[in-house]
């Protein structure tokens, strides 16, 4: 896929662990999902602090994101809201949804 939206390829994920669809991320916080069967661009949004996305994941209808801001968000994928934002003091390199949705891991430098 080549996005005309993002600048580079960050953080991708597959949404809710299956192959349909596809999220992608930039440097700048702009996040795209794509419709893999349809090879095509389905949502697009941009984070408001405009800091890279560094991770990603997707699992039970949540997207999971950390980025350079230092913030954890959550995201339903059924309508792409944002449903919790949360600071911490780490960079968001790395983190991990447990199944059940009741703890999640994110770490980073910071």
């Amino acid at each position: 896929f080549e996005s005309k939206y993002l600048k580079d390829a960050l953080a991708p994920c597959f949404i809710n662990g299956e192959t349909d669809y596809v999220f992608v991320s930039d440097s700048d916080g702009k996040m795209e999902i794509w419709d893999i069967e349809q090879r095509q661009s389905v949502e697009m949004m941009q984070l408001e602090t405009k800091k890279a996305i560094r991770s990603s994941l997707s699992t039970h209808n949540i997207l999971a994101i950390g980025a350079d801001d230092k913030k954890l968000r959550l995201y339903d994928v059924r309508n792409w809201q944002c449903m919790v934002t949360k600071l911490f003091k780490p960079d968001g390199d790395s983190l991990h949804l447990t199944d059940d949705l009741k703890y999640v891991t994110f770490s980073g430098l910071g």
